[in-house]
């Protein structure tokens, strides 16, 4: 964790007085953090934070809120003074939706309220502070439109409709497409799925998330590629034109049998700090499919992926990075770059393009003797 200069200054907003009781003992028991104020509707929040001089570094937001609910207070802010938010969401469906949708919208990160088990009470004091700084400590330069990126002479030009399609026409169903994102990952993998519409392979997803959220990022993916997208099941065919998500809570291996990929899901500890685990994801890619993957590592917090990553490229896959510059928080990926996992560095608009335009994708395995 980045050691801030002076505390991050959080402001919590929910209307269950146990709640922001509950978050503000966990911020002044979290080193790094001090609370700003409290309050228990957006339209008292909005009356604090708009006045001038207030500081704050990172809201906890719960979306179920009477009045002005999460998602509108959530776009006002956004609109009007962009502060990262940490979303606080219950255990409903429609607490479910409503957290994909604030992810869309600019909220960085996703905790699960506690159901009132023991255990669930330690996840919650656990995950919260953490979330909390990793919130603080991510960039919401993102957000912003983004600027024309500059000239890079390993880029191939943009491809029109047609020279897309007739690349994606070229995936098969031996090519694979794997795609690691943690925080700030939700708005990141639709961006990239959706510039890959038509890929004749699977795309699998490992996204860090609570296990309730996977099934509705899986319909979200649907919804905003026109392809079909469903949570991953053990000993499931992962079939090609099909965005296959990670369950959360579970390990997704992929394992190549006749007749193509299949699911292997996995209850074992949580690997580099995740389950599902991006690395896990990876190196059975690497095992299973070589240098007929194309790996693909998003925005997020730690180092979960890169290992995995540099496992893929060594197989003779084709690895890609998403930049500092359009991360929201660029953690995982440095971590890549930085021990040599990966073929380029590309901004988020630009990674879908390269994999349809000439990146390499059907290539022998370094370790079959070529």
């Amino acid at each position: 964790m980045i050691r801030p200069a002076r505390p991050y200054r959080v402001f919590v907003v929910d209307d269950s007085r146990t709640i922001r009781r509950l978050i503000s003992a966990i911020v002044d028991e979290t080193e790094g953090l001090v609370l700003a104020g409290s309050a228990e509707s957006a339209e008292e929040a909005w009356d604090v934070l708009r006045q001038p001089g207030f500081e704050v570094d990172v809201v906890s937001l719960d979306i179920e809120l009477p009045g002005i609910n999460g998602i509108e207070f959530l776009k006002q802010l956004m609109a009007k003074r962009p502060i990262p938010v940490l979303v606080v969401s219950g255990h409903t469906d429609s607490a479910a939706d409503l957290t994909l949708t604030a992810l869309e919208n600019g909220a960085i990160d996703c905790i699960q309220k506690p159901d009132g088990r023991p255990t669930e009470i330690d996840r919650f004091l656990r995950d919260t502070g953490a979330g909390l700084l990793r919130a603080a400590q991510s960039s919401l330069r993102a957000r912003a439109p983004a600027a024309a990126p500059p000239a890079n002479p390993i880029l191939p030009p943009r491809p029109n409709a047609a020279a897309s399609a007739a690349s994606a026409a070229g995936f098969n169903g031996d090519n694979l497409i794997c795609i690691g994102a943690s925080t700030g990952g939700v708005p990141a993998v639709c961006k990239v799925v959706e510039g890959l519409r038509g890929v004749n392979c699977p795309i699998v997803v490992v996204q860090h998330m609570p296990a309730s959220f996977t099934p509705r990022l899986a319909t979200r993916l649907a919804q905003t590629t026109g392809l079909p997208a469903f949570e991953a099941t053990d000993g499931g065919k992962l079939t090609p034109r099909t965005i296959w998500v990670a369950p959360g809570g579970r390990h997704l291996h992929i394992v190549r049998k006749p007749g193509g990929y299949f699911a292997k899901l996995t209850d074992e500890n949580p690997v580099s700090g995740h389950k599902p685990s991006i690395d896990v994801m990876f190196h059975s890619a690497a095992q299973e499919a070589g240098g007929l993957a194309s790996g693909i590592l998003l925005t997020g917090m730690g180092r979960d992926g890169a290992d995995g990553l540099l496992a893929m490229r060594n197989a003779g896959a084709h690895t890609i990075a998403q930049d500092e510059a359009t991360c929201v928080v660029y953690g995982m990926p440095k971590s890549a770059v930085a021990m040599g996992a990966v073929d380029q560095v590309l901004p988020l608009d630009r990674i879908a393009d390269h994999i349809l335009s000439g990146a390499p994708r059907v290539r022998t395995s370094r370790h079959a003797g070529a």
